[in-house]
C-alpha cells in the first residue's frame, strides 16, 4: 500500500531543532508539505529549522515542548489541531542517549532517558493519535535505533528504550491499521548528529574513550538526511520497520539467524 500524505500535508516533528528531525523537516518542505510543525525543547533551534522550511516554500512554525511531559504534549496537540488544522504525519524523533556499565548509571539517568526515548514517543502517540484514528487518516513514524536489536553490554538503558519503541510501534501498527492510520518504526545505525555530544550521558569512561567514540560518530556516521529519506519512504510505502545504514541493515537481517552463543559474544564486545 502506498500513501501520499507528505505533499500538501501537515507534519509534526519532535526533536526538529537538529540532526534527524531537522533533516526530515527540510525534506518534507522540499517535497511540498503544506505545513510543518517543528517541535523541540530548544525553541531557538526549532525556530531556525522552521525558518529554513519557510524558505523552501512550506508554512512552518516552531513550538517548544518537553516530550517527557505528557500534559505538555497533550496541550501541544490541542493547540496544533485548533490553530493549524488536522495533522497528517507525526514523527516522534526526539531522543537522548546513555552509555556505560548499567550499575554506574543512576536511577535518575534511567528515568531521564526512558522519559524522553520511550515515554516521549508514547505521549506523542497519545496526543496526536486519537484525531488521526477518528479521521481514518494519518501516519506515525517512531524513530528507534539499530540498538533495538544490536545489544550492547555498555548500553542497557538505551537498548531497552529503543527495543520498547519497536515493540510499541509494531503493536500500534496492528491496532490502528483498520482505522486507516499507518505506523512505522525507523532503526538508524551510526548517524552523525549532535546527539552524542549534547544529549548523551556517558559514565565509567575516560576522556580518551569518549573522544574515540565521538570520532567514530563524526568520521563513520551517516548523514541525518539518509534517515530522513528512510522516513519519507516508510510513509510512502507504509513500511513496518526500517533499518538505516549498512551496519544496521546487515545486523537486522543477520542477528535472527545467529546462534545464541554468537549473539551473546557480539553483545559482550559491542561497546560505546
Amino acid at each position: 500500500m502506498t500513501t501520499n500524505l507528505i505533499k500538501g500535508g501537515r507534519a509534526v516533528i519532535t526533536g526538529a531543532g537538529s540532526g534527524i528531525g531537522e533533516a526530515t523537516a527540510l525534506r518534507f518542505a522540499g517535497m511540498g508539505a503544506a505545513d510543518i510543525v517543528c517541535v523541540d525543547i530548544e525553541l531557538d533551534a526549532a525556530e531556525n529549522t522552521a525558518a529554513q522550511c519557510r524558505k523552501l516554500g512550506a508554512k512552518a512554525q516552531a513550538y517548544k515542548c518537553d516530550v517527557a511531559d505528557a500534559k505538555a504534549q497533550l496541550a501541544l496537540a490541542e493547540i496544533v489541531e485548533t490553530e493549524r488544522g488536522p495533522v497528517d504525519i507525526l514523527v516522534n524523533n526526539a531522543g537522548v542517549g546513555s552509555g556505560g556499565p548499567f550499575l554506574d548509571l543512576s536511577i535518575e539517568d534511567w528515568d531521564w532517558l526512558m522519559g524522553i526515548n520511550l515515554n516521549g514517543v508514547s505521549y506523542g502517540c497519545y496526543a496526536f493519535g486519537p484525531a488521526m484514528v477518528k479521521r481514518g487518516r494519518g501516519h506515525v513514524v517512531n524513530v528507534a535505533s539499530g540498538a533495538a536489536y544490536m545489544m550492547s553490554r555498555s548500553a542497557a538503558a538505551y537498548c531497552a528504550s529503543k527495543a520498547a519503541v519497536v515493540a510499541m510501534s509494531r503493536c500500534l501498527r496492528s491496532d490502528w491499521a483498520d482505522q486507516g492510520v499507518g505506523v512505522s518504526v525507523i532503526c538508524p545505525g551510526v548517524i552523525n548528529t549532535p546527539l552524542y555530544k549534547t544529549n548523551t550521558r556517558m559514565v565509567g569512561r575516560t576522556e580518551e574513550q569518549l573522544k574515540r567514540t565521538a570520532g567514530i560518530f563524526e568520521k563513520l556516521g551517516h548523514s541525518p538526511d539518509l534517515v530522513a529519506k528512510a522516513i519519507v519512504k516508510s510513509i510512502q510505502k507504509n513500511q513496518e520497520q526500517v533499518p538505516v545504514g549498512i551496519e544496521a541493515s546487515v545486523l537486522y537481517r543477520a542477528i535472527p539467524l545467529l546462534p545464541r552463543p554468537i549473539e551473546g559474544l557480539i553483545t559482550r564486545h559491542m561497546t560505546l
